[in-house]
């Protein structure tokens, strides 16, 4: 039940954790990535929405499960925390036009503005130079637009729930 309630913040940070399924040394323990709930408003009409979730859902290694509403669209995800977090992806339409659909990240930690990485803000960045970071801070590639507020669609409206398990989620 602990591993299903993830991601896991303590002060708005992220706190990473997974089940062994056999004794393993300490340092070849690897902890880089948690499930996340992917948040994407108003699924767009052309699209499919199944084949939309799916097709977003394989660029990050899979689909763990999701849920469709009329509204918007949840997708489970793993997300490696080392990596910067994506704001969206550009989907091609039938009449070879590209539709961008921006992505929002349900429970997301603190994380930096200046590149989208998790653990640390801008203001704590060593990546960034100081000069830069106040260039940054006026008009940031990313920002609070990427939270989503936590809302199961099942609870909330009664919509369809898909299990899409192409990932098994931490099961041995």
């Amino acid at each position: 039940m602990i591993l299903e309630g993830r991601p896991w913040l303590f002060r708005k940070s992220i706190f990473l954790f997974d089940r062994l399924c056999q004794a393993v040394e300490r340092d070849q323990i690897r902890l880089i990535s948690s499930p996340f709930w992917m948040k994407i408003d108003s699924c767009f009409p052309e699209f499919d929405k199944k084949d939309l979730l799916h097709a977003i859902g394989a660029t990050f290694g899979g689909v763990l499960r999701s849920e469709i509403n009329e509204d918007f669209c949840r997708l489970r995800i793993n997300l490696d925390v080392q990596r910067p977090l994506r704001r969206g992806i550009f989907v091609s339409t039938d009449d070879v036009s590209k539709v961008w659909v921006p992505f929002k990240y349900e429970n997301l930690p603190m994380f930096c503005f200046g590149y989208g990485r998790m653990r640390h803000r801008l203001s704590n960045c060593t990546q960034i130079i100081p000069a830069r970071k106040r260039k940054i801070s006026e008009n940031p590639p990313y920002s609070l637009a990427l939270k989503a507020e936590s809302k199961s669609i099942e609870k909330e409206s009664g919509g369809s729930q898909e299990n899409m398990e192409l990932m098994g989620e931490g099961r041995c």
